[in-house]
């Protein structure tokens, strides 16, 4: 197991230390009609992009602009304009499935929900099913058989292995931890759920990066987009800041600390010069082409 508290990358100057030696704008940009009604992911990622580089943000992708734009240009000013492309790792067929099993759960507990409360958890490799609708009705029949023998045993205060297993060959990861009694919260409730983050195994956390930003359609279409925008601006620079999501597949590259910078080797996108990675975590890494990654604090 890796020790974050060793091997970090180098450090950059913090937010704080890097705003004490901002110059003022001639105005305050973060306040123009355009940024006012961008998007709030725009704007944090504008905001940090200006504390460490010093560079005014403009929107580029706007009502009315055209198709096919990035969503920022930092504006040097000797130098072409150099794009921006803003991308969140959130993984939307995860997004999907939370509510889905939150609803699935619920008909657990039917019009009477049993006296003891009892806690549900999702576990590893959850996969709440499609029981309504064209083309599910053996899953949804099979559906509402284990949770009627579930609600049965439920009220007399267990849940026998064998109703768990019924239930878990329709509701892959489902779980149920030990009744409690407590009057206030009868019946039950989703009390935890694993990230379903892709288990990394012994892959270096450089070499998942790599991965992601060379295989994964998203981060591929920004960069094509980024590139084409470069060569349109004759920029020198181009910028991916990404978003990095807590959860789903992609949740195991949450920078949680810099030592995972240091673990492995990057290989990182065709022209791509500046790589920053966000994921609310207390520091903001940033990688270039000439010299590797950094640590920002946000403090």
């Amino acid at each position: 197991m890796r020790l974050l508290t060793e091997g970090w990358c180098e450090r950059g100057p913090s937010i704080s230390e890097a705003v004490a030696g901002l110059p003022l704008p001639e105005s305050a940009w973060w306040e123009s009609p355009e940024f006012q009604t961008a998007p709030s992911d725009d704007l944090r990622a504008a905001m940090n992009l200006w504390f460490l580089t010093g560079l005014v943000p403009q929107r580029r992708d706007v009502k009315g602009a055209g198709d096919g734009l990035v969503d920022l240009l930092l504006c040097p000013a000797d130098a072409a304009p150099q794009p921006v492309e803003i991308l969140s790792t959130i993984d939307w067929s995860y997004q999907a499935a939370l509510p889905r099993a939150m609803s699935l759960v619920a008909e657990l507990n039917g019009d009477e929900p049993p006296a003891l409360s009892f806690p549900v958890h999702l576990e590893r490799g959850w996969e709440p099913p499609m029981t309504k609708g064209r083309g599910v009705r053996d899953v949804g029949d099979r559906w509402r058989t284990a949770v009627g023998r579930v609600q049965r045993e439920a009220r007399t205060g267990t849940i026998s292995a064998d109703a768990t297993t019924e239930i878990q060959e329709v509701f892959p990861g489902v779980a149920f931890g030990a009744p409690v009694d407590d009057p206030s919260k009868p019946g039950f409730r989703l009390t935890s759920w694993n990230a379903a983050a892709v288990d990394s195994g012994d892959v270096p956390y450089l070499e998942r990066l790599s991965s992601y930003l060379a295989t994964e359609e998203r981060p591929v279409h920004h960069l094509a987009k980024l590139e084409r925008e470069a060569r349109d601006l004759g920029a020198q620079r181009r910028h991916l800041y990404l978003l990095v999501a807590t959860a789903g597949r992609w949740g195991n590259l949450l920078p949680t600390s810099p030592s995972w910078f240091t673990d492995g080797a990057f290989a990182p996108p065709e022209g791509l010069t500046d790589l920053w990675m966000d994921g609310g975590t207390g520091y903001i890494m940033r990688w270039r082409r000439e010299n590797g990654w950094t640590y920002h604090e946000q403090n």
